[in-house]
């Protein structure tokens, strides 16, 4: 075991290389232990590999948590604009597109570089391959326990060891695990924007076709969520945009809270008014057109077999189908069954519960000298660049907090 150090981070992703640069910046001695062989995997993917870093329009009415007011705290002390600051003072520069922020370079590789350059500069020890199994406080200081027989001591602790999205990254849940044993309720994570199962015939027969459309997440007969976008038709059910800014209060209420009644429902032509789509329709039938062309011009042609299943029998003389064949695409409902799972989930819902941490510290309440950031804790924001958000503006304010524990 090496000497005492002041801060020991759990956690190489975002919220952990915020953390650790915030530390040492406080003067702190500091070490990162990560599960994975290299600093920043995660990071890599985000924003399709451009690394959306936040939003111009980062705000605490954009989250969910149990704990809003601790959102509103951290963000106050470190939003957007000093988030950016931060990254420019790292010599990065920065771009918006429609509100999100990227890097100049459209490449998450520079954010990640600009960052394990910081990290070097600072002095901050670094271990990879730490896959913690135990982590215990003694005393006045915290002992770190890896799966190969390492071992680490630090004053206090930042774990930032993320949720349960994209395991392959280094995000498989451990850390919930660990806050468990030192006394913290964990919120059950579930995935979230991610895709869903449907078993319907219009996904097997349009797998692979996109469209714009409008959805919204139904439970128990409850409207909980309303998004718009591209929707993917798949083998094995829906995704897109417009799916996955939705999927969060469906994935709760199928995995956490066992509800059977999930619906997802989509207008799958939100550019004509339910009464325009029904009299254009109208039109065509009194007109003599195949069923299976009455949406060319409006829906992609792969939508013509599907058009005939959705006018019901015997109403396909002259006009008659016309209000069924409106409102069926209008508010087309779809059966959700489940969700495809961590492998395909960008974020995770659920968590440390937020109220257990001091506001705007981080510190934990059950065990001082403990403090959480990132994805560990129960904080959830849109698609767009709000979770990266969080992970920066709570592991900076984590590490500072850490590195003046006394």
């Amino acid at each position: 075991m090496e000497g005492l150090r002041g801060v020991a981070v759990l956690g190489g992703g975002a919220a952990g290389l915020a953390a650790a640069i915030s530390a040492a910046r406080a003067g702190a001695s500091v070490a990162v232990v990560d599960r994975m062989p290299r600093l920043g995997r995660k990071i890599l993917a985000t924003g399709g590999g451009r690394c959306n870093l936040s939003n111009d329009n980062l705000s605490p009415a954009a989250f969910s948590s149990t704990e809003p007011e601790l959102v509103a705290a951290v963000l106050d002390r470190s939003g957007n604009t000093e988030i950016q600051s931060f990254f420019r003072g790292l010599g990065l520069l920065l771009s918006a597109d429609g509100g999100r922020v990227f890097p100049a370079t459209n490449q998450a590789a520079t954010v990640v570089k600009v960052l394990e350059l910081e990290i070097r500069r600072l002095g901050i020890a670094v271990q990879l391959g730490f896959d913690t199994r135990t982590l215990d406080r003694r005393g006045d200081s915290f002992r770190l326990g890896a799966e190969d027989g390492r071992r680490l001591a630090a004053r206090t602790v930042v774990l930032a060891a993320g949720g349960k999205s994209y395991p392959a990254l280094g995000s498989d849940g451990s850390g919930f695990e660990l806050a468990g044993r030192l006394g913290h309720r964990i919120i059950p994570p579930v995935p979230s924007a991610v895709p869903l199962l449907v078993k319907d015939k219009m996904c097997h027969a349009l797998q692979g076709q996109k469209i714009k459309a409008r959805t919204k997440a139904w439970v128990d007969g409850v409207e909980t969520a309303e998004a718009g976008g591209e929707l993917l038709f798949t083998a094995y059910g829906l995704s897109g945009p417009a799916v996955l800014d939705i999927s969060e209060p469906i994935s709760i209420a199928l995995t956490r809270d066992g509800r059977k009644n999930v619906v997802l429902a989509a207008d799958l032509v939100p550019f004509l008014s339910p009464g325009d789509l029904e009299t254009e329709f109208s039109r065509r039938m009194k007109a003599g057109w195949p069923r299976q062309d009455l949406a060319i011009g409006i829906l992609p042609e792969k939508f013509g077999p599907m058009i005939s299943r959705l006018i019901p029998a015997g109403e396909d003389q002259n006009d008659a189908g016309a209000p069924a064949l409106a409102a069926a695409l209008k508010d087309k409902r779809f059966a959700v069954h489940g969700t495809r799972g961590w492998n395909e989930a960008e974020f995770t819902a659920g968590g440390v519960e937020a109220a257990e941490v001091v506001s705007p510290t981080l510190e934990s309440k059950r065990c001082p000298g403990l403090f959480l950031a990132g994805e560990i804790l129960d904080v959830q924001g849109p698609r767009g660049g709000f979770n990266l958000a969080w992970a920066w503006a709570s592991g900076l304010i984590a590490g500072r907090s850490a590195a003046g524990f006394r």
